[in-house]
């Protein structure tokens, strides 16, 4: 009896420490899809002309990796939008469109069932 109780407190003590990964639904499949872009060598080049030319100001950034991020700007009264992915040696303009529409998360959302990690390198 006390090897079963052993046991299955070594099991459930492993079961916990066990790290849950989301990944893509079973049906995705993965792709490269060449399409164009419009680089400039600095960040500050990039936002100078678009704050210039299109008055968008920066709505969201995050980190893709220690050395790359993405950068979503926009502006709300054409409703345009574009999205931005910069490194130490450039930041292109990647997406850009209109008809932009901004959503809420809804009140009484259920949180996600598994943890999303947080080392996004090499996943």
């Amino acid at each position: 009896m006390k090897k079963i109780i052993i046991g299955l407190a070594v099991f459930l003590f492993s079961a916990m420490l066990y790290e849950v990964k989301a990944g893509p639904p079973k049906n995705a499949t993965k792709h490269m899809v060449p399409f164009p872009v419009i680089c400039t060598p600095t960040m500050t080049e990039m936002m100078g002309a678009l704050t210039k030319d299109y008055a968008v100001h920066i709505s969201m950034i995050f980190e893709e990796s220690p050395t790359t991020g993405i950068v979503v700007v926009h502006n709300p009264d054409t409703q345009s939008a574009a999205v931005l992915h910069t490194s130490a040696k450039r930041t292109c303009v990647v997406f850009s469109g209109r008809h932009l529409q901004m959503f809420d998360r809804p009140g009484g959302m259920a949180p996600p069932e598994e943890q999303v990690p947080q080392d996004f390198e090499e996943l």
